[in-house]
């Protein structure tokens, strides 16, 4: 500390030196006065020490040093369980600055601590950040003292598990006492739920997948099928038990359309996707347009039991792609692929050597996770698809979510923390939803201190689903992933 306090005094005598040589031209008396100037306290750099007992290349973990707030954070919290009780740190300063001390408060055997601990660079004093954190540095003429509240942050929680809280559970929009069928939509700006009791049939609709629900009036008559509910941007669709299609603005009032289907694929736009009856089944549209040709009916395409149809945008892609995987094929067999439709053509997205297992009634999820660099503990948001439940060739229920970072492309086991959690039913035939709520401060794990007091944050909301009998589940489950919730930092 010695050699420190005498390069000090240099950096400060050549100051004085350079001050006292700038005299103005008509201004032989000029007075030398000491800068009072805050940034002679700034701390440029702060860093926590190497301990690999503690973290893996804990030295390049990044805090952040906002002097106009007097906060040092980490914006990338360590991983749970980390300790940070007995940590060594590394300081910069923008220039020459006279004397560092940490004050400490934290709790030991459960009595209160109180630590003031004078710092250098040769200090081997081990600091506790499980409390609060106070750095104050003062200039080196001892006019200025700045103060910083740091924050060794630490998550609480596993920030990459996908959660599904048994408290957020709630029934179906519309159910009864005994619930046959059910299926949920989005069209345009409105969620559209519909659910097929013993006594009838109940359509509810909502802003979003997490409500409120209204009821509608629905007294079709003609007998739904329920399950092949679809939406346009701005119309309803459904097929009739004889394969007819209906089609409604509001959901109170259907007309047929004079034409027959087999299946509803989904929307896309402004027109809805389905197969053809007829003796050589077609890939079709309705309304069509002018240019549009039906498509034969690929061998390997499913004629039932795929996942709903979601819509894409990325990069490889000039017009939203929308995507489905899974399903059974004419020949009653299941497929493993993943099917995307461009607005004019159907083509199979998947490679052919993806290991993903032939499946159906998976539900398909558009969704993030994040990519978490070992070295920095930095997380990078990444676009995901994930595929959940279904049934496999057996017959035996999927519990294995997978995902894709490539669009579809090819497929993956998730990691654990993705996984189905064990009191989650399993089911096949559910649709999945994303709805943003704002959260604040108050109802999230606090990070760092900083101005922000709301945030939006993405919920999956998973609607119905049946078990391996046929027999519907009055559930919507509402899933996260922690990081998420979390409060982020600008």
């Amino acid at each position: 500390m010695r050699t420190k306090k005498y390069i000090f005094l240099l950096i400060a005598l050549f100051a004085v030196a350079t001050s006292s040589c700038k005299k103005d031209k008509d201004d032989s008396d000029s007075t030398i006065i000491y800068s009072t100037s805050t940034t002679n306290a700034l701390v440029s750099s702060f860093n926590l020490q190497a301990n690999a007992k503690v973290l893996a290349n804990l030295d390049s973990v990044h805090f952040t040093v906002d002097a106009l707030r007097g906060q040092i954070y980490n914006v990338d919290s360590l991983p749970v369980g980390t300790n940070v009780s007995r940590l060594l740190t590394r300081l910069t300063f923008k220039s020459a600055v006279g004397t560092v001390k940490y004050y400490l408060t934290y709790s030991k055997g459960g009595v209160v601590q109180r630590d003031t601990i004078t710092y250098s660079s040769s200090s081997t004093d081990s600091l506790n950040f499980t409390g609060t954190a106070i750095l104050e540095v003062s200039s080196y003429d001892g006019t200025v003292t700045r103060r910083y509240n740091i924050h060794v942050n630490v998550h609480q929680s596993k920030p990459d598990t996908l959660v599904w809280p048994m408290t957020a559970r709630r029934d179906l929009p519309g159910s009864g006492d005994d619930n046959l069928a059910q299926r949920t939509v989005q069209c345009g700006d409105q969620m559209v739920c519909m659910v097929q009791t013993s006594t009838g049939y109940n359509l509810s609709i909502a802003p979003t997948a997490a409500g409120p629900w209204t009821t509608v009036p629905f007294t079709p008559d003609f007998e739904p099928d329920v399950n092949s509910l679809a939406a346009s941007n701005h119309v309803l669709y459904m097929l009739d038990t004889a394969g007819q299609l209906h089609s409604s603005t509001n959901g109170e009032t259907w007309t047929a359309t004079g034409i027959y289907w087999l299946r509803l694929i989904g929307g896309y736009d402004d027109r809805v996707l389905g197969i053809t009856t007829d003796e050589s089944p077609l890939l079709d549209e309705y309304p069509r347009r002018d240019t549009f040709v039906p498509m034969a009916l690929p061998v390997d395409f499913p004629v039932s039991e795929q996942s709903q149809l979601v819509m894409s945008e990325h990069k490889w892609t000039v017009a939203p792609q929308a995507v489905m995987v899974g399903g059974v094929l004419a020949d009653g067999s299941l497929s493993h692929k993943t099917w995307g439709y461009d607005g004019n053509t159907w083509a199979t997205i998947s490679s052919e050597n993806d290991t993903l297992p032939a499946l159906r009634g998976v539900t398909l999820i558009s969704y993030y996770t994040y990519d978490v660099n070992v070295f920095n503990q930095k997380a990078t948001k990444q676009p995901t698809w994930l595929i959940m439940g279904g049934y496999n060739t057996d017959g035996s229920a999927n519990r294995t979510t997978y995902m894709s970072r490539n669009q579809g492309i090819t497929w993956s086991v998730a990691p654990s923390t993705l996984q189905w959690p064990d009191y989650l039913p399993s089911m096949g035939g559910a649709q999945a939803f994303i709805a943003y709520q704002v959260l604040t401060s108050s109802h999230a794990p606090r990070r760092v201190s900083q101005p922000v007091t709301e945030w939006d944050t993405p919920y999956i909301y998973l609607f119905g689903g049946y078990d391996n009998q046929g027999a519907l589940q009055n559930n919507v489950w509402r899933g996260v992933i922690n990081r998420l919730t979390y409060k982020p930092s600008y």
